[in-house]
């Protein structure tokens, strides 16, 4: 487990960053529980229920991160850093498979902002928010 005690350690970024792709992909969120605040997690509880429930299963496959940059100091306790990645994101009907959206093959550009809150509680930095970023 890294500590990240360092404000914005980019090592610190990527490893909060994979562990909740991973989580995602998994469909299984609290194994990367002490990488969320409370708010971002419920709310990718909430899409993934949605999703089970709607008969889709999204994933991101092959992620690769590109860059990790524009470190903004918000508080004493919060930052954002922008995140540049690609990866292979598509949804696939849960019954037989079908693609539905995305590529398995090709991989997408994706470009967003990660809110992070220094946890008290938990001694470490937490995704908060997750705002894409509209590329064209």
């Amino acid at each position: 487990e890294i500590s990240c005690s360092l404000v914005g350690s980019e090592m610190c970024i990527r490893d909060r960053f994979m562990k909740i792709q991973s989580a995602w992909e998994e469909e299984t969120p609290e194994k990367a529980r002490s990488c969320y605040t409370d708010k971002l997690f419920a709310e990718h509880q909430k899409v993934l229920q949605k999703n089970k429930a709607d008969g889709v299963r999204n994933h991101t496959k092959k992620i690769t991160i590109q860059e990790v940059g524009n470190y903004r100091q918000i508080h004493e306790n919060s930052f954002a850093i922008r995140i540049d990645f690609r990866c292979c994101d598509y949804s696939v009907d849960r019954k037989d498979g079908r693609l539905i959206s995305g590529s398995k093959t090709q991989r997408q550009y994706f470009s967003q902002i990660w809110y992070f809150d220094f946890s008290e509680k938990e001694k470490r930095w937490q995704a908060d928010f997750i705002q894409p970023i509209m590329l064209d």
